[in-house]
């Protein structure tokens, strides 16, 4: 699951791009192997999912095709489905990891919902993302990653053993350099590390 602007929805997602790629994130190559399937999250539109590609590789960011930073990933679809329903978790402001059956058996919203969704994504973009950076440049501090990443662990990852200082400084360093880093993103990714580990 990663999360999009009304604007980049026009201009990346409704319309398949001639290249078939998307995003540009820092993933592991031991995640980008599990990934199968990808959803898109429209920001503002009360958690609507607009779209599902299904994944055919990951490939680092080519500048031939439009992407800036080379040393993240993008990833190469096979074909993308226009999905609409609502996402049953938290919102998302980087990306999440999900099962595709959960996903799947969503209820569809109807034509009228996405139409409204659709209308209050545009119209509340602008003003939202404009305060979004602007907090960000006053809160963007590790202090803040580390609550977050701490509040984080306590909630959804208890259970888990807490991964080590060093890890964990460097997942608060990720999300204070990159914003569009999501913790919750980085902590599946150590444990899916970790339990590899464990099994080999």
């Amino acid at each position: 699951m990663y999360s999009v602007t009304y604007e980049n929805y026009q201009k990346n997602i409704l319309n398949d791009k001639e290249n078939k790629t998307q995003g540009s994130w820092l993933i592991s190559q031991d995640m980008t192997q599990e990934l199968k399937y990808a959803y898109v999250y429209l920001k503002n539109s009360e958690k609507m999912i607009v779209k599902k590609y299904h994944i055919e590789h990951f490939e680092k960011n080519d500048t031939s095709k439009g992407y800036h930073d080379e040393d993240k990933q993008c990833f190469v679809f096979r074909k993308s489905e226009d999905v609409f329903f609502e996402y049953p978790h938290d919102i998302i402001q980087g990306r999440h990891y999900r099962n595709d059956e959960n996903m799947d058996s969503l209820p569809r919203l109807s034509e009228t919902e996405i139409e409204r969704r659709l209308e209050l994504s545009r119209t509340i973009t602008t003003q939202s993302e404009a305060n979004r950076k602007a907090k960000r440049k006053q809160t963007g501090t590790k202090r803040d990653a580390q609550e977050r990443l701490a509040k984080l662990y306590r909630t959804e990852y208890s259970h888990r053993k807490m991964p080590h200082f060093d890890i964990a400084n460097k997942m608060c360093d990720l999300v204070e350099q990159d914003p569009e880093q999501d913790l919750n993103a980085l902590l599946d990714e150590h444990y899916l590390i970790e339990d590899k580990k464990i099994n080999t």
